[in-house]
């Protein structure tokens, strides 16, 4: 028997151990090394590399830029993710509707989401040119006036958190409806029984039924979206001025137009932290939705 417990421990470490391995250069490593150069100098172009402790993360948290880049960034991913879960959820509840063609809708739903992320940015940025886009073309043809949607803070900023909102609300709400599906029809019937009404329903049965579904996707979207980078890139690369610039775009260009590799890993860790602190919310939020 000890034997046998001894091989089968044996087999298992041989299983796990190249997985770990390629984990830990893939991962922990990188993570290491970005760790590392957030503490000293590197900067290829001034030619320096030495220790300086935390001064990268004073100077970043002294930066009125880097104040208003955090500030944006935060708010572009909670607010296109309160949108991508409402919006999500309705189209989730259309699609699990009885109709003829569902299946073509639910196909071509799928759509915004199946098209690169960059390629959106780019076809949006000209439906948005203020010369040349349909948009400004129909607010000209119905109005007289030529708007310019990406050359103010607070329409580009607008136009970039729609921008996200239509190309991943139907990622979400294919998750949803595959949710949908799996309330048990039995329990909508019963209430259909006792009276209840359609609204009475969705807040009695669905809501609280799909509610750990939502937390989940909501702070994975929080999560994934941290990282966002190439919608913003090719929508206004970052701008007017920083108006729509990201932490993930303000790293890729302190890093790779400056060369101020310590800088731009402190900026790094700080955004790593943040998904850390974020994601052990929403693992907390989760467990109490789930066994509540």
């Amino acid at each position: 028997m000890y034997r046998a417990k001894r091989r089968a421990y044996f087999v298992f470490v041989a299983l796990v151990a190249p997985v770990l391995l390629l984990r830990t250069l893939t991962a922990a490593y990188p993570i290491v090394q970005t760790a590392y150069l957030s503490v000293t100098n590197l900067h290829l172009l001034e030619g320096t590399n030495s220790f300086v402790g935390l001064d990268n993360y004073r100077q970043v948290l002294r930066n009125s830029d880097f104040h208003s880049i955090f500030g944006f960034t935060l708010a572009f991913i909670f607010l296109s993710t309160i949108l991508e879960l409402c919006l999500g959820l309705l189209v989730a509840l259309l699609l699990n509707a009885k109709f003829r063609g569902r299946f073509v809708a639910r196909t071509i739903n799928l759509i915004p989401w199946a098209i690169p992320t960059i390629v959106v940015a780019f076809a949006f940025q000209w439906i948005l040119d203020d010369q040349f886009g349909m948009f400004s073309h129909w607010i000209h043809h119905l109005t007289g006036q030529r708007i310019a949607p990406l050359n103010s803070a607070l329409s580009a900023r607008v136009c970039l958190v729609l921008v996200n909102v239509w190309k991943n609300t139907p990622f979400m709400a294919i998750i949803f409806l595959a949710g949908l599906q799996g309330i048990p029809d039995e329990l909508y019937e019963a209430a259909k029984v006792d009276g209840a009404g359609a609204w009475r329903r969705y807040c009695s049965i669905t809501l609280p039924m799909m509610t750990p579904l939502l937390i989940a996707m909501g702070m994975y979207f929080v999560i994934w979206q941290l990282a966002s980078f190439d919608l913003v890139f090719g929508l206004t690369r970052g701008g007017p001025g920083i108006a729509t610039t990201l932490l993930s775009l303000q790293i890729f260009q302190e890093g790779l137009f400056f060369f101020k590799f310590g800088y731009t890993s402190a900026i790094s860790v700080i955004l790593m932290v943040l998904v850390a602190l974020i994601g052990m919310i929403g693992v907390v939020w989760f467990r109490r939705a789930t066994y509540q």
